[in-house]
C-alpha cells in the first residue's frame, strides 16, 4: 500500500489500514497515525462520534504503542475543546482499562488542572471508575459553574449516568455529596435550573396550530422543528395563505422557514416560485428551494436537474433528488455517470443519501449494486458508508474483503454490521 493510500484509508476510517499495519512495519506511518490519535479526522464527527476505538486497533498493529501513548497522554492537557479532545480522552480511558495507570493519571490530572469541562469528556470518567468517576467530574465542572453562574449544562451527563450504574443510584450518591459538596450542589442546582427552563419553554403540539401562530412565530425566529409537522395536518387553505405570505418574503431566514413548510407538502402555487428563488446565491434559502421543487413533476424541474450538473453548480448535489419525481427510462445509466465523475467531497456525500429514495422508486439492482461498490470507496463518511455496507449485505453483493476489513472500520455499527452477518 502505498503512503498516500495508507493515508487516505486511515482518513476515512477503512479497516485496511489496520489490516495493512498487522503485515507491515508501522514506522513509515507514524506521522499520520499520530495525527490521527490525537485528532478527529472524521468527514463529520457529530454523527461519526469518536475514533478512539479504530486508533486503538491501529496504535496495536503499528508496533509502536509506547511512542504514541506517550504522545496523547501530554496532548489530554491542551485546552482546546473540540471534536479531537473526546477522542484524546476516549483512547487514554481505553489505554487505562487496557492496564497503564499512567493513562488514568494523565486523565484526572488534566480535567482537574484545565477549562476542559464537557459532558462528552466527563462521561469517560463515568466509564472508567463509576460513581467515583461521576463524583470527581461533576465537582469539577461544578466548580466552574459557581465561578462562571452563565455556564450551561443540561442533563447529558445524568443521563449517561443513569445508563451506566443505575438512576438509583446516581441520584441518591449525587443527594448524599450535594450536602457537603458545594460544587456538586451547584452542578445539581445548574442542571436542574435548565430542566424546568426547559419544560417551561416546550413548544406546543403543532396540530392544536393555527397558522396565525406559527405566521408568528416564523415572523419572530421562533418557529424551530414545529414547522414540517405542522404542514402534516394543516389545512389547503392554511398551506395556500403560507404560500401567499413567501412570495410576499425578502428576508432569508424566513423564507428559509417558509419553505420548510412545504418540504413534503405540494406547493400550491406552482414552480415558477420556487425555480426564482433557486437561481439566488447558494445558501439555505435556494437548497429548501430545490427540496420542496422535488415534490413535483415537470419537465422544466427534470431540465433543472442536468443544468445544476452540465454547470458544475454548487447546488448539483439535489440533482439526484430532482429526478426521482421526474423519471426517465434511461436514468439509471445518466446517474450512474454522473455520481462516477464527481470528485467533490460533499456532492458525494450528498449523493448517497440521494441514491436512497432514487432505487427505493425506481429499482435496478444491477445499477445500484455498481454504483454502491463505487462510493463504497469514494463516500467520506463513515456513518453513510454504513448504510452502503447494509445494502450491499442485503442485496448478497458484499465481498468477503469487504466484510473482512469491516470489521476494523472506524464506525462502531459496521462492526457490528459485519459481525452479525444481517442488516441493521
Amino acid at each position: 500500500m502505498e503512503t498516500s493510500e495508507f493515508q487516505r484509508a486511515l482518513t476515512r476510517g477503512f479497516g485496511r489500514a489496520v489490516l495493512h499495519l498487522r503485515k507491515h512495519d508501522g514506522h513509515a506511518y507514524r506521522v499520520m497515525i499520530l495525527d490521527a490519535c490525537l485528532h478527529n479526522r472524521a468527514y463529520d464527527p457529530q454523527v461519526e462520534g469518536s475514533r478512539a476505538r479504530y486508533m486503538m486497533d491501529v496504535m496495536r498493529e503499528s508496533g509502536e504503542m509506547a511512542f504514541f501513548t506517550d504522545a496523547l497522554l501530554r496532548s489530554l492537557s491542551d485546552t482546546e475543546h473540540d471534536w479531537d479532545t473526546p477522542q484524546r480522552f476516549e483512547l487514554a480511558r481505553r489505554l487505562c482499562q487496557g492496564g497503564n495507570a499512567e493513562a488514568r493519571d494523565a486523565m484526572y490530572a488534566a480535567f482537574r488542572n484545565s477549562e476542559i469541562s464537557a459532558t462528552d469528556v466527563a462521561v469517560e470518567f463515568i466509564e472508567l471508575d463509576g460513581i467515583q468517576g461521576l463524583l470527581f467530574a461533576v465537582s469539577q465542572i461544578g466548580s466552574q459553574m459557581a465561578q462562571n453562574p452563565e455556564q450551561w449544562e443540561d442533563d447529558f451527563l445524568l443521563k449517561e449516568a443513569r445508563r451506566l450504574c443505575g438512576q438509583e443510584t446516581v441520584d441518591a450518591t449525587l443527594q448524599d455529596a450535594a450536602k457537603t459538596d458545594a460544587s456538586i450542589r451547584a452542578y445539581l442546582d445548574g442542571v436542574n435550573k435548565n430542566i424546568a427552563l426547559r419544560t417551561a419553554t416546550h413548544k406546543p403540539n403543532p396540530k392544536d396550530m393555527t397558522y396565525g401562530q406559527i405566521h408568528s412565530l416564523i415572523e419572530t425566529g421562533q418557529a424551530g422543528g414545529l414547522l414540517v409537522e405542522w404542514a402534516q395536518t394543516a389545512s389547503d387553505s392554511e398551506l395556500q395563505a403560507a404560500a401567499h405570505d413567501l412570495t410576499q418574503e425578502h428576508d432569508p431566514q424566513k423564507l428559509k422557514s417558509y419553505l420548510t413548510l412545504f418540504r413534503k407538502k405540494r406547493f400550491p402555487l406552482g414552480i415558477f416560485v420556487l425555480l426564482n428563488l433557486v437561481e439566488l446565491a447558494d445558501g439555505p434559502v435556494p437548497r429548501h428551494a430545490l427540496m420542496v421543487l422535488a415534490n413535483f413533476q415537470d419537465e422544466n424541474i427534470r431540465s433543472l436537474a442536468f443544468k445544476l450538473i452540465e454547470t458544475t453548480s454548487s447546488k448539483r448535489d439535489y440533482s439526484i433528488d430532482l429526478l426521482v419525481n421526474n423519471f426517465q427510462n434511461g436514468d439509471h445509466r445518466i446517474v450512474e455517470t454522473w455520481c462516477n465523475a464527481e470528485t467533490d467531497p460533499g456532492v458525494i456525500n450528498a449523493f448517497g443519501r440521494s441514491l436512497r429514495d432514487f432505487f427505493a422508486a425506481h429499482p435496478d439492482t444491477d445499477t445500484e449494486e455498481r454504483l454502491l461498490m463505487s462510493l463504497y470507496e469514494k463516500e467520506p463518511c463513515a456513518h453513510c458508508r454504513c448504510y452502503i455496507i447494509e445494502r450491499l449485505n442485503h442485496l448478497n453483493a458484499l465481498t468477503e474483503d469487504m466484510r473482512r476489513e469491516c470489521a476494523y472500520d472506524s464506525y462502531a455499527e459496521t462492526r457490528s454490521l459485519v459481525k452479525a452477518g444481517t442488516t441493521i
